[in-house]
């Protein structure tokens, strides 16, 4: 595994605890990163959380 490949793996459960922050908070009181506040952030938090889901999995072995 390449230096990159794992600080790329080690920095996905970061930003997944921040995702998951996010959501319990509600995007009200926390927008998700890299969004700014408005209307919006609900459809950037699931945008997110589905482009994590999606990054995780892909190194799953089946």
């Amino acid at each position: 595994m390449s230096r990159t490949t794992a600080t790329v793996a080690a920095s996905l459960p970061d930003h997944w605890e921040k995702l998951v922050t996010t959501a319990l908070l509600g995007t009200d009181r926390r927008t998700p990163p890299g969004v700014a506040p408005g209307p919006q952030a609900p459809s950037a938090l699931l945008d997110a959380a589905a482009a994590a889901t999606v990054r995780r999995r892909a190194g799953l072995r089946p």
